[in-house]
């Protein structure tokens, strides 16, 4: 009887690590998926809105620590003299309130990083590609500073994607 609930056991503990393994392997390729996106082309960026993975609130100077995120119904959109975006509700704020714009990558994300001149608080967005993160700069207007990241990831854009800009 002992040998026999020790099987068990040992079975119930070899399925439960079974299931484990196969749900992070699921969330994996979920997740590389949708960093991938759609490809990078103009279809992402429509009427300003930019398709977001994530959108992030920080802190000013710690670029990589969230205090809140939305990767439900992240919302990034780039209007006529405003950022409009979500996190935990909706906002906009007018372009002169931005201080700046910074960019961060890593493996499957690409960041956009607004930093506000009236708040230590920061938005940021994971757009997911470096082309996509691109194309949303060059819809800013020349007005936003840039920091030296985000000049040399905007050089990325094609020429013919910046003579696309819509006026601002």
């Amino acid at each position: 009887m002992g040998t026999f609930l020790a099987a068990v056991v040992i079975g119930a503990q070899a399925l439960s690590i079974w299931f484990i393994y196969w749900i992070w392997k699921t969330k994996r390729k979920t997740r590389a998926r949708a960093a991938a996106g759609a490809g990078a082309g103009l279809a992402d960026i429509k009427n300003g809105e930019v398709r977001a993975l994530a959108t992030f609130t920080g802190l000013r100077g710690l670029p990589w620590v969230a205090l809140a995120n939305n990767s439900l119904n992240p919302v990034f959109r780039i209007e006529s003299g405003q950022l409009a975006y979500r996190v935990i509700r909706a906002q906009q704020r007018p372009f002169t309130d931005i201080r700046e714009v910074d960019v961060r990558e890593a493996y499957g994300t690409f960041n956009l990083i607004f930093a506000f001149r009236d708040t230590p608080l920061t938005f940021a967005v994971n757009v997911g590609t470096a082309a996509r993160g691109a194309q949303a700069l060059a819809l800013l207007p020349s007005s936003v500073p840039l920091t030296e990241r985000a000049r040399s990831a905007l050089q990325a854009v094609p020429a013919s994607d910046n003579a696309q800009k819509p006026p601002l």
